[in-house]
């Protein structure tokens, strides 16, 4: 005799969504500059390279989490 287990439906926890094109191009734009500046190919970027990675890399987890970023 085997043992049945009730199933239930499994909930979904965590919806993501691809980010819009808009929001894409400017995580792009942020990565981009972060990379020149990191690299210090452009001096001036130099300061903003960190904030520019964690502005990119934030506003692709947001626009894949919320429904019109």
């Amino acid at each position: 005799m085997t043992r049945r287990t009730s199933r239930r439906a499994s909930r979904r926890v965590l919806v993501t969504r691809a980010p819009r094109r808009g929001t894409l191009i400017i995580a792009a734009i942020g990565y981009a500059l972060g990379v020149l500046g990191g690299f210090n190919l452009l001096p001036a970027l130099k300061p903003y390279a960190t904030v520019a990675f964690t502005v990119a890399g934030g506003l692709l987890i947001l626009g894949a989490l919320l429904r019109d970023l």
